[in-house]
């Protein structure tokens, strides 16, 4: 009998071996470097597709944690609006936000619709998505540049130069005594400035609150012509690039023209590029704007001697955090993505991965999106801004970085912008 219990015991220890080496990888801490080596312990907290370049070594992983609380980076109505709208809207069955109590469309809406949202409930992932929109209306009118930077397997390859200014009608209290009589819930205009040979490509954009369908123009210089766009032409290459039209801030598109569903909650690790948050200054003309000495984006094909993908950045840092994984699928069949999986974080209501498929099912490029703090140095004002937005195509090896606010692109936030612009007559005067 005594050999059997020994034996016994020798049995467990030995099968105990492989667990508890599994606990090991089940975890991370800040201050843990995930590379080739060691993927195993990131390996049920990242997409696939992430995972999978960590495997490679194409991407490294620093682990680490904010050094601030991400709650306390929201304005004042929306802080305001995490209380007085609890309940106060739904989605009907058209997937268009309407008052709980009469079921016609609110006039105006001030903060985020949804404080509160059960993930079990069937409307769970529009209401999470109508949050993100309305959580980017509440900076106000903006004027802000970025570039988009290609980059192949060879390193560098284009960049290009644009403007997007953008006026919110709803959410942002300062919109609420503008006259808005087509019920317009956000103005956009984008136009492209360099290089030469798409300088004077311009989007504008009128999104309705209702359900019609957006108001897409395009003006494309070579037939210098403007065209009305379908919205199936908003998941078309946006100038060439890895991005489509809808891809900003990880889904720009109208929350009624696709099906959402959520997958399920989950642990992950975010991308964040600081640990503190950036600075704000105040301009002559009152608008908020961000400084030169915000942190940079860092990326391989700029890094001497790194031996990953030449897109991977090299100056990030990873969080865990929970998530929600939200299923998207366009109504439209002629829309070029199949399923779009988004990796939501509901501390700050904004995706943080996009995983895209085609329309046959099988997987096809990876988002990016970081969502970070923002604050004057008095602390009064604090809102939060996308400062990551890079996009992966694994099919081609070939990925579009997008360059935020930064040294050379300072953003205005909160800030006058010309009304008219968002006319038709107004596009005129960019289609030259």
């Amino acid at each position: 009998m005594r050999i059997i219990r020994i034996f016994g015991i020798v049995v467990l220890l030995v099968l105990s071996v492989p667990m508890m080496q599994a606990a090991v990888f089940a975890d991370v801490a800040p201050g843990d470097v995930i590379d080739k080596t060691n993927w195993q312990k990131a390996e049920e907290l990242l997409p696939a597709s992430v995972l999978d370049w960590v495997k490679k070594g194409d991407f490294v992983l620093n682990i680490g944690e904010l050094a601030y609380d991400e709650k306390e980076y929201f304005e004042f109505n929306v802080k305001e609006s995490l209380t007085a709208n609890i309940g106060r809207y739904k989605v009907d069955e058209k997937d268009i936000i309407v008052d709980a109590k009469t079921g016609t469309p609110p006039d105006f809406i001030s903060g985020l619709p949804f404080p509160q949202v059960d993930p079990e409930d069937p409307k769970a992932g529009q209401k999470f998505l109508y949050n993100k929109h309305y959580l980017q209306f509440n900076t106000g009118n903006q004027d802000v540049g970025f570039q988009a930077v290609w980059v192949g397997t060879g390193g560098f390859e284009r960049e290009i130069g644009a403007g997007w200014i953008a006026a919110p009608m709803d959410g942002y209290p300062g919109a609420q005594s503008i006259r808005n009589p087509d019920g317009i819930q956000r103005y956009t205009l984008i136009a492209v400035d360099r290089p030469y040979d798409i300088a004077g490509f311009n989007l504008l954009l009128w999104r309705y609150k209702d359900e019609r369908q957006d108001l897409n123009l395009s003006y494309i210089p070579a037939i210098r012509r403007a065209r009305r766009m379908s919205p199936a032409n908003r998941s078309d290459a946006f100038v060439g690039s890895d991005f489509c039209i809808d891809d900003p801030n990880g889904y720009d598109g109208k929350i009624c023209m696709f099906d959402w569903k959520v997958l399920r909650k989950q642990d992950a690790l975010l991308p964040y590029k600081s640990k503190n948050p950036e600075r704000l200054t105040r301009t002559k003309r009152g608008a908020w704007q961000t400084t030169a000495d915000v942190t940079p984006g860092e990326y391989g094909y700029q890094t001497e001697g790194w031996q990953g993908a030449p897109w991977a950045p090299v100056n990030l840092f990873w969080v865990k955090k929970t998530v929600y994984v939200i299923e998207a699928a366009s109504k439209d069949r002629y829309y070029n993505y199949g399923k779009q999986e988004m990796w939501y974080d509901p501390d700050v209501r904004f995706p943080k991965y996009k995983i895209i498929y085609d329309r046959a099912g099988d997987y096809w490029k990876t988002m990016m999106i970081g969502f970070s703090a923002y604050g004057s140095a008095d602390g009064k004002m604090k809102f939060m801004l996308v400062d990551i937005q890079d996009i992966i195509d694994d099919r081609s090896q070939h990925a579009s970085l997008c360059e935020n606010a930064s040294k050379r692109n300072l953003w205005k936030l909160f800030t006058e912008v010309e009304m008219d612009d968002f006319t038709l007559s107004g596009f005129q005067k960019y289609c030259k």
